[in-house]
């Protein structure tokens, strides 16, 4: 810990979730140290919300039990300082003057990085989808970005887990929660092989509305954006207008035009906004990378280690036609955090799929 960390801490503290006016600030300070030398000296009512003004009363030293705290649960704390911080968020203008992370920092600038975003409530469609396109893109060594959140951000963490490539997953809690809490094992395998971050320190209480100001960063974070299934009105769309403003490109699944849950993709591709895509072909052409051979489709994955007990016993229990996690845990006489262990395990292993709703099948 450092006076300089405790500073970085403060400048966070200021300007507030969202990091509202972050890059206006430090235009005119380039490091929180002139804005505190700054402070009762000068006008910084033109600079500052009232909020965060009234915030400037607070000292570096009051955090310094905010970083003992990170540093003995394992929580690193990346400042604007740090080489590892996300080159690119450095030029947006609501960036956070700190991340807190957990596994590999060095994953946060591993390019080129795709967001993949899409529906918490995927159709089967969106799933296969989201798992053929993330391990396209996963062996062709691209860095996938998502929310750690049910549904499809969850398939974008599995493709690249499985392919043993870099990801990131973007809280919208502080940094010692996972939400959903279902999701605590894969939190464990994505840090495994990249990073979870949050600008949320721990302990902090957060709102929905901290899930929105979590799509500006899944959107920084990434040289494009890949929408695979999304409502017109939703979070997803919501990060894609973070895209947007950020000049990200973005790219959409095709969806049936029966569907609400593609209601938001398919207009994104109406209106010009988005490029369709089918794979990842297009997505990596617009990296600069080369396009997987025709038939570089989805590929069971070859079971390399074996399956635990309790995945074997699941095993059992698993068909083609999909089953909730309730059903299966009482199938398999386990607990409900045992049996999505045990899912997860099959998942990784390419011997499960997770469905909508919450089901799962035998792949």
């Amino acid at each position: 810990m450092t006076g300089q960390t405790l500073e970085w801490l403060w400048l966070a503290h200021v300007l507030g979730p969202g990091a509202r006016g972050c890059g206006g600030v430090l235009a005119l300070y380039p490091t929180p140290g002139e804005l505190l030398e700054a402070v009762g000296r000068e006008d910084l009512s033109g600079l500052l919300a009232p909020a965060q003004a009234e915030r400037l009363e607070a000292k570096p030293e009051n955090f310094e039990k905010l970083a003992r705290s990170c540093e003995k649960m394992g929580v690193q704390i990346v400042t604007m300082a740090e080489a590892a911080y996300p080159a690119r968020l450095r030029d947006v203008p609501d960036a956070p003057p700190v991340l807190f992370c957990t596994g590999d920092t060095a994953a946060l600038n591993r390019t080129p990085a795709v967001g993949m975003i899409g529906s918490r409530r995927p159709s089967a469609y969106g799933v296969e989808a989201a798992a053929c396109i993330g391990g396209q893109l996963a062996e062709a060594g691209v860095c996938l970005v998502s929310g750690l959140a049910d549904g499809l951000d969850s398939e974008a963490h599995r493709a690249a887990v499985r392919c043993g490539a870099p990801t990131v997953g973007v809280l919208g809690t502080a940094i010692d929660k996972t939400y959903p809490a279902a999701n605590a094992a894969l939190r464990r395998q994505v840090e495994g092989v990249g990073a979870v971050i949050s600008e949320f320190a721990p302990g902090d209480v957060t709102r929905s509305a901290a899930f929105l100001l979590r799509n500006r960063l899944i959107a920084a974070l990434a040289d494009a954006v890949c929408v695979v299934e999304a409502r017109e009105k939703s979070g997803t769309m919501n990060t894609v207008g973070h895209a947007e403003r950020y000049g990200r490109p973005v790219y959409a699944v095709p969806g049936g035009i029966f569907s609400e849950l593609c209601g938001g993709t398919n207009r994104l591709l109406a209106e010009g906004r988005a490029r369709a895509a089918s794979g990842a072909g297009v997505i990596l052409e617009g990296l600069g990378l080369a396009a997987p051979a025709p038939a570089h489709t989805q590929k069971r994955q070859t079971q390399t280690e074996p399956l635990g007990p309790a995945a074997k016993e699941m095993l059992r229990h698993l068909g083609q036609q999909p089953k909730g996690l309730e059903i299966l845990a009482g199938e398999a006489r386990c607990e409900a955090g045992e049996a999505l262990a045990a899912l997860l395990e099959l998942e990784l292993a390419g011997l499960a799929q997770s469905c909508a709703g919450g089901q799962y099948r035998r792949k």
